[in-house]
């Protein structure tokens, strides 16, 4: 009797773990699309080219490059993990890898809301190769009332906006004001192909990215300008974001992932622990020798698992840790999965 008891409640449990994973997830796992730059590209950059295919990319993880521009995972990863899925396959893989269940990743590196000098596909053309994809029957109604966005972008933008008015800041403010709104029309047409979550990414800490930061000052100071001119597209970007979930006929959850401020707060973290830490200066990149904003293998750190940016725009492994530790808790508020 004693075994048949431990039996049934042992049924009992596995039950009501069923019912609870069937409530959240009512047709199975999850679908990650993936949309955006290099802070959620995770393969998508050309083989044959400089960049996160080459190596030091991906020594912290998997120890080899693996197209992501960080020396091991990046936004999109933590993401997937969030949901219980393995990364999605990158769209300029699908055909080698034959698994697109997880969804798939269009994010392209260099990428930005308007197009770039620096990439072919922006994030129009990405939501025009999801749309081909629906038309031609990859993913059914049903995948989609499942589905996940993850947007993250803009950052690219500024930098080709700053390079073109040689450092000036006239015409920004129309400048910006343009860009969130057509962000939140890119937004709008991923809600109206079906996707019934959207998790749209602020802007970082662009003033303490490393490239942001002159020299000279040891990477002491980050340049507040910039970070002014980041906190104003994020204000507006919520503010347009809002809208899109009071509009009618919108089905869609809008979900900001404040980046901005996860940075902030992963910043002082590890300025707070550097006592503990190879790094003392979180602002201080891994890579030392940089070409086309590209890492040189000869100028990575010894133990680049244990700075915060891994080369002049992007977090190593370590930093996006720390960021995600600081994203989960709103993920868990606001996404509800």
């Amino acid at each position: 009797m004693e075994g048949k008891g431990i039996f049934l409640v042992v049924l009992l449990l596995f039950s009501l773990v069923a019912i609870s994973t069937a409530q959240i997830c009512p047709y199975g796992s999850p679908k990650l699309f993936v949309f955006g730059d290099s802070y959620v590209d995770t393969g998508n950059w050309p083989k044959n080219v400089r960049g996160p295919w080459k190596e030091p990319f991906g020594k912290t993880f998997p120890g080899i490059p693996t197209g992501r521009a960080s020396d091991g995972r990046v936004l999109t990863d933590h993401i997937a993990s969030f949901l219980g899925i393995e990364s999605p396959t990158p769209y300029q893989l699908r055909d080698t890898s034959k698994n697109i269940q997880q969804g798939l990743n269009f994010a392209y590196g260099g990428s930005g809301v308007f197009p770039s000098t620096w990439a072919k596909d922006s994030l129009s053309v990405q939501i025009d190769q999801f749309e081909q994809l629906l038309d031609e029957n990859e993913y059914s109604q049903r995948d989609l009332d499942n589905s996940v966005a993850l947007v993250s972008t803009g950052g690219n933008d500024y930098s080709l906006y700053s390079a073109a008015k040689k450092g000036s800041n006239d015409g920004l403010p129309a400048f910006t004001e343009g860009l969130v709104r057509q962000l939140a029309a890119d937004l709008q047409r991923i809600a109206h192909l079906g996707v019934k979550k959207i998790v749209v990414a602020t802007l970082p800490l662009l003033g303490c990215l490393p490239g942001h930061i002159i020299p000279p000052n040891s990477y002491q100071n980050c340049d507040e300008e910039s970070n002014k001119n980041a906190m104003i597209h994020n204000q507006l970007l919520q503010k347009a974001v809002e809208k899109l979930k009071t509009d009618d006929g919108n089905k869609c959850t809008f979900v900001i992932l404040d980046l901005y401020n996860a940075m902030v707060s992963a910043i002082d973290q590890f300025r707070q622990n550097a006592e503990n830490s190879e790094y003392k200066n979180p602002l201080q990149p891994c890579c030392s020798k940089i070409v086309d904003y590209m890492c040189l293998v000869e100028g990575v750190c010894t133990n680049p698992e244990s700075s915060f940016f891994f080369d002049l725009g992007h977090p190593s492994d370590n930093g996006w840790n720390a960021i995600f530790s600081f994203l989960k808790g709103s993920l868990h508020k606001d996404l509800k999965v």
